[in-house]
């Protein structure tokens, strides 16, 4: 429903966190010109023209979060730790109050109803535009600022709590912190629910939608995504693999077991490969770059400065800072590779949100980066790096099968690829029910254990095996977990457009060729932006809505030799 229809309901409820009226100064104003960029144009509708200048404004200073944040995770001194909390969350609440000013709300109602009596005006970027502004108010205005800036600080103070308590192996000590952030977050949905009008005489939602809170926590992090289209997904691809594991464990006993890696990897080493990599799949280090940090790997940065990070690598394991660079490259070139140079900034330029996301991290990491081709190429150059010429360790066929080696784990973040959905299941179960209140933060380590046994047939031996291994909730992403999920079945449905198109793409691979891979995605996907949602895209790039089938299938393929 248009934002129009909502403006007499909104008007008290909006007014609450208006700021008082400020002095006279001129506002901004566009320009016009044959070559101007499409952010810095002029529209026929002035209220969209203003809207333009404001969500730049709100754009830049997002950037600047960003920079800050990167800084954070990687340069940033520890004695700097309160100060950045401070700043990072005051330029929150500072972008959330540009965001529910009264010009914007009066800006959003004229500018639709130009779009409404002059629809000739308007192109499918600027109504993908207006859309997106519209979207974003609505997310925003319900909200108190000093809940978003809470929002804020805590998310990064998260990281840092994560971090302790999962080296000392302290749930007691964790708890605290995650309840509050739970509250938090449980505040926050409530929030953006009682902003919503009941239709009468129906109490259980408004025309049929989903009003639990976790409902209103999962659209932020995927919109357009509800509970019930998870669950479908869900509950058809989980029928199909809980049949397939055992096959695939079967099988596998019939085969020779990988050799472990063994030896010593020199970080620094690692981390020329891992850079070497990201230039190849077509990352541009001029706007970029690959930094290593104490913290978890995180997606993030902006299309001039994509910051990647990942673990400090093991110099035991070069297999996980490599898993960490693929992921996180496949991050990278989609930030890079969205509309930058005509939309900067505008709302419209942004991702699709963490499903998406994570289909381009996954379609890097899981499906292209672990092709036997991919470890053909890789192979000859890991045993010149490593000095390690015919080792049998660092052979083509040896890599491809550790890391297709299915065994389950009580550790998400190894686990093997037919596995890793039963991990997300758990985690989708448990915090549904945790911000629903049907579950408490005390019987939360016996529920984690109790359906890790169900799903995936291990039991954690300690919190820091089960539920302190995650960063999620400690910086406040309930409702992100569902989406590593669906980001794997979008990147098995997107890699079989691939094939489609291009045939020979595992031959490219192989030679280690993967300029037109990127530049495939680049033009289907990344400079796309949020022009249509994310069905449609996936509708135009592969004929159907986002389904659970094609990963079946891809796992079939890799995992039993089913044609």
């Amino acid at each position: 429903m248009r934002i129009a229809s909502f403006f007499s309901f909104w008007r008290l409820r909006a007014a609450a966190h208006r700021l008082p009226e400020p002095a006279h100064v001129p506002r901004p104003v566009l320009s016009s010109g044959p070559d101007m960029p499409k952010q810095d144009a002029r529209h026929p509708s002035e209220a969209y023209s203003r809207l333009k200048v404001r969500f730049r404004d709100v754009g830049r200073m997002s950037g600047v979060i960003e920079a800050l944040g990167r800084d954070f995770l990687t340069a940033m001194p520890e004695g700097a730790y309160k100060s950045r909390l401070g700043q990072i969350s005051f330029l929150f609440r500072r972008m959330h109050e540009d965001l529910i000013d009264k010009s914007v709300y009066e800006d959003l109602e004229e500018a639709i109803n130009h779009e409404t009596s002059f629809p000739g005006q308007w192109d499918e970027w600027d109504r993908a535009n207006l859309r997106e502004m519209e979207a974003l108010y609505l997310q925003f205005c319900h909200v108190a600022p000093e809940l978003w800036e809470k929002k804020a600080s805590m998310s990064y103070e998260g990281r840092r709590v994560h971090r302790e308590v999962l080296a000392a192996n302290d749930w007691e000590a964790a708890k605290d912190f995650l309840q509050e952030q739970i509250d938090l977050h449980k505040a926050i949905a409530s929030a953006r629910r009682s902003a919503r009008p009941r239709s009468s005489g129906n109490d259980s939602g408004h025309d049929g939608e989903d009003r639990s809170l976790y409902q209103y926590l999962l659209e932020e992090h995927m919109p357009g995504m509800t509970v019930a289209e998870v669950e479908r997904l869900f509950d058809g691809y989980e029928k199909e693999i809980e049949q397939i594991i055992p096959a695939v464990l079967e099988r596998q006993k019939k085969s020779q077991p990988p050799v472990p890696l063994r030896g010593h990897f020199a970080p620094e080493a690692q981390l020329w490969i891992n850079k070497a990599l990201l230039k190849v799949i077509g990352f541009d280090f001029s706007r970029g770059g690959l930094y290593e940090t104490g913290h978890n790997p995180v997606e993030g940065g902006t299309p001039d400065d994509t910051r990647l990070v990942i673990k400090t690598a093991d110099s035991r394991n070069f297999l996980d800072s490599m898993k960490s660079t693929l992921h996180e490259g496949g991050h990278g070139l989609y930030i890079q590779g969205l509309p930058r140079k005509e939309w900067r900034y505008q709302p419209v330029a942004a991702d699709l949100g963490a499903m998406v996301q994570e289909s381009q991290a996954l379609l890097v990491e899981m499906i292209i980066g672990r092709m036997p081709e991919f470890f053909a190429f890789l192979s000859p150059r890991l045993e010149g790096l490593f000095q390690g010429i015919g080792d049998p360790d660092l052979q083509a066929g040896n890599l491809y099968a550790l890391k297709t080696h299915v065994q389950p784990t009580v550790d998400r973040k190894n686990a093997d690829e037919v596995t890793y959905f039963q991990h997300v299941l758990v985690r989708f179960y448990l915090e549904r029910d945790l911000i629903e209140g049907r579950l408490t933060l005390d019987d939360l380590p016996d529920a984690w254990a109790e359906k890790m046994q169900k799903y995936i047939g291990v039991v954690p031996k300690t919190p820091a095996e089960g539920c302190l291994q995650d960063v999620h909730w400690f910086v406040g992403k309930f409702g992100y977990f569902p989406a590593y999920a669906l980001g794997h079945m979008m990147a098995a449905q997107i890699y079989q457009a691939m094939e489609r198109d291009f045939p020979d793409i595992r031959s490219q691979v192989l030679r280690g060729r993967f300029d037109q891979i990127s530049t495939w995605l680049r033009e289907k996907i990344h400079s796309q932006g949020r022009l249509i949602h994310y069905n449609a895209l996936l509708k135009d790039i592969t004929g159907e809505e986002l389904s659970w089938k094609p990963l079946l299938t891809h796992i079939q393929r890799r995992y039993l030799k089913l044609s």
